[in-house]
């Protein structure tokens, strides 16, 4: 069942504020601001399913951040994927920017900043998908990001077609369609992703390039208990030293950056009804973390809560 948010249901002086709330409440954590927040207006039609998130998003003119603070603060990671519907939108991501027009798509990735430049009367579907399942499909993913893929290109309008007729129709069918049908949106948008000549464009630094490397080969390894800054600089080839220089850099340290992906996949599989038998301490295992009181402490620092209180506040959220 979609959940429908407007703006239309609060008084005027409330509007922005609640818009920037639902925003980050519909994807991940953004700061969003406007020109005219005091005649602002917005509507976000969400429908949250098993596999993915597909949502109806339009409003006034606003630019939406992805910025450090909120990634730091993340407990998940995903892509997402715009297809613009109404107006042109501009998307910035690792030094790359898509100007995608109606019918046009891009990818983007919760795990590094972003910007979206959004006109007023815009109108766009956005696609949420968990980071893991992308990449199982697509490796390169994280190098195909802030890239128009043309709705005027062959396959890109037929893409862009049979996304919006599959999500326009996902709610009129039984369970085992809709997983079909999950499936195969995200095959669509990873097929038009696909067509891309990587040929005709190059990262904005070889530095950027090292580092997509190096947290693809994190978030595939973050089980492995002596995963470390040696194993990951043996991976990228360079040394340990060159690495962490890279990584401060961009404002985090490799062992953070371990660290932070650790907790947001115990995080968010304590949230998961499918891990609900599973103790604290088997989750943690999962993710290669063995010393629980360490977990405890640097669980609290990052998300305000023990493990066992974030659980426990979860399961009593879900039930109001």
């Amino acid at each position: 069942m979609a959940e429908f948010l407007s703006t239309d249901s609060v008084s005027r002086k409330d509007r922005f504020g609640f818009w920037r709330e639902a925003v980050c409440d519909s994807y991940v954590q953004l700061d969003c601001c406007s020109n005219v927040p005091e005649c602002f207006s917005g509507e976000i039609i969400l429908n949250r399913m098993s596999q993915i998130s597909a949502s109806f998003v339009s409003g006034s003119q606003q630019v939406v951040t992805r910025r450090n603070r909120d990634i730091s603060r993340s407990t998940e990671a995903s892509f997402l994927i715009s297809l613009q519907l109404n107006k042109n939108c501009l998307v910035e991501q690792s030094g790359r920017e898509a100007n995608i027009s109606p019918g046009d798509f891009v990818l983007y990735s919760s795990t590094d900043r972003y910007s979206l430049n959004l006109p007023d009367g815009f109108r766009q579907l956005v696609i949420q998908i968990p980071r893991t399942d992308l990449i199982r499909r697509l490796p390169n993913a994280d190098v195909l990001t802030g890239i128009t893929v043309s709705g005027q290109s062959v396959f890109g309008g037929l893409i862009s077609d049979g996304v919006l007729k599959l999500v326009s129709a996902i709610d009129q069918s039984n369970e085992i369609v809709k997983e079909c049908m999950q499936n195969t949106i995200v095959d669509l948008f990873v097929t038009g992703l696909a067509t891309l000549d990587q040929a005709k464009f190059e990262l904005s630094r070889p530095e950027q390039q090292v580092m997509f490397r190096a947290n693809a080969y994190l978030w595939s390894n973050l089980s492995n208990p002596n995963l470390d800054r040696a194993m990951l600089a043996s991976f990228v080839g360079l040394s340990v030293r060159r690495l962490s220089e890279i990584y401060q850099a961009d404002g985090i340290s490799i062992t953070a950056t371990i660290r932070k992906m650790r907790l947001s996949k115990i995080a968010s599989d304590l949230l998961d009804k499918r891990y609900s038998r599973y103790s604290i301490s088997e989750i943690a295992h999962m993710w290669g973390v063995l010393n629980l009181q360490s977990l405890a402490r640097s669980f609290k620092s990052e998300f305000g809560l023990t493990p066992s209180d974030y659980r426990a506040a979860s399961k009593i959220h879900r039930t109001h």
